[in-house]
């Protein structure tokens, strides 16, 4: 989240909560955070425990797979040999028109 859309987020929370509750809510969340984070590397190194592999958490973040940064990196790839040498198939030529009235309707 962006830095502008926390700061809404605080106000409207302060506006609603009061500031004496907004405080013990903050503390709440916080201690949440950190029961989560805790259960996190619990689980990571109970992962890593029983099945003894080493996990690379970086190869499974969902941000890798955005598809702008995907095609982003198809376009900035110099082109290997092999892809370069590609043929033409029968999908890429045009089909010759079968008539040269298409489009036209002698009934009218």
């Amino acid at each position: 989240m962006d830095v502008e859309k926390l700061l809404v987020i605080a106000v409207i929370a302060g506006l609603c909560l009061g500031p004496a509750r907004l405080a013990a809510h903050t503390r709440q969340l916080t201690a949440f955070l950190r029961q989560l984070r805790g259960w996190a590397d619990t689980t990571k190194a109970q992962i890593e425990e029983q099945t003894g592999v080493d996990i690379d958490w970086s190869e499974l973040d969902p941000r890798r797979y955005d598809p702008r940064r995907i095609i982003r990196d198809a376009l900035t790839q110099p082109l290997t040999p092999s892809e370069s040498a590609v043929e033409p198939t029968a999908l890429t030529h045009t089909a010759e028109p079968t008539s040269s009235r298409i489009g036209v309707n002698d009934d009218i």
